[in-house]
Order: structure tokens, then sequence, then C-alpha cells
């Protein structure tokens, strides 16, 4: 039964805004978890930490704080791997690079594991200046950047962006 009700959240899947004036985050619910993405108020690891917490209707199972530096942008929560428990997702945005991190972790014995995401290739990098646009779609980890060009010395803007989305059983970003 808590099998269905799992694969039946699967195909929920919510984005929880992480700004900083938001005074109550909104939990997202997937199957009997409801997970909470907020930043911590309360850090004690470094200048910025989130904190992501994953409860059933009585007990709080889960605790993880993780620190970042810049701005917090958006969270998910889906079966990425297709695997029938969810995975989380976080975002920020550095300040001095503004390449946008994307944190994922996955709910496994109980516990939140992070996942290890591989990096851009060589051929995805090229114009890549960050400010990307992460989403979660039918299951799929997404990202879209615009593509910039070198041109005297100068990065502007070309009318191209690229599409990605991460691929769990290859582990690495592919074309969309």
């Amino acid at each position: 039964m808590l099998r269905s009700t799992v694969i039946a959240a699967a195909l929920l899947v919510s984005s929880v805004a992480l700004a900083a004036n938001e005074p109550t985050p909104t939990p997202t619910s997937f199957g009997a978890y409801s997970v909470t993405v907020a930043p911590d108020p309360d850090s004690t690891l470094s200048a910025a930490e989130y904190q992501i917490t994953v409860r059933n209707e009585q007990l709080l199972l889960s605790r993880l704080s993780a620190p970042y530096s810049g701005t917090l942008s958006k969270s998910f929560v889906a079966d990425l791997d297709h695997d029938g428990a969810f995975e989380v997702v976080v975002t920020y945005t550095e300040a001095a690079t503004h390449a946008t991190v994307i944190k994922v972790y996955s709910w496994k014995d109980d516990l939140l594991q992070p996942i290890k995401l591989a990096e851009l290739d060589e051929q995805q990098k090229q114009g890549y200046r960050g400010d990307d646009e992460v989403a979660v779609t039918d299951g799929k980890l997404l990202r879209l950047f615009q593509v910039y060009e070198l041109q005297n010395g100068e990065w502007s803007a070309t009318p191209s962006t690229r599409k990605l989305h991460y691929s769990f059983d290859s582990s690495r970003w592919m074309t969309d």
C-alpha cells in the first residue's frame, strides 16, 4: 500500500520558494512524507545554511543542514531516479560567479543521502555564464541557460539557450 502511494506521489512534482522573506516554508508531500526546505536562521556551520526536514504524520524522521553561498532559489521533491523513493533538489546561485549550484539528496534507508551530480562536459560548458533556470518536469531534472559568446573581450548573450536534463542512469547531463 505504501509503495503504491509513493509511486502515485512520484507523479506529483512540487516546487517550494526559498525566498528569505517567506516566514513559513510550505511542506511538500510525497506519499506519507512531508518535506520542507528552508533557510536555517540558526546556522552554526557557516554564515548561511539551508535545512531539509522529512516528517511523517507523527515524527520528525530526518533533518539535514548544509552550507551554501549566494542566494537560495528553488527546491523540488520528486522521484527522479524512478526507484519509488523521492529525491530533494535544492538550488542556489553563487554571488561572485552567477553559477547555479544544484544539490540533490536521495531518501534511502530513512536518511537523506547526497547524490553527486556530474559537471557539464566541455561542449555543454561552451558559452555558459550561469544564471540557470532549474525545474523538475515529468520526473526529469532540467536546466536551461542562456548561451553567451566572447566578442571583443566581453561576454554577450546570443539568441540561443541550452536545455539539458540529468540522466541518473548514466550520471551525466544530456541534451534535451
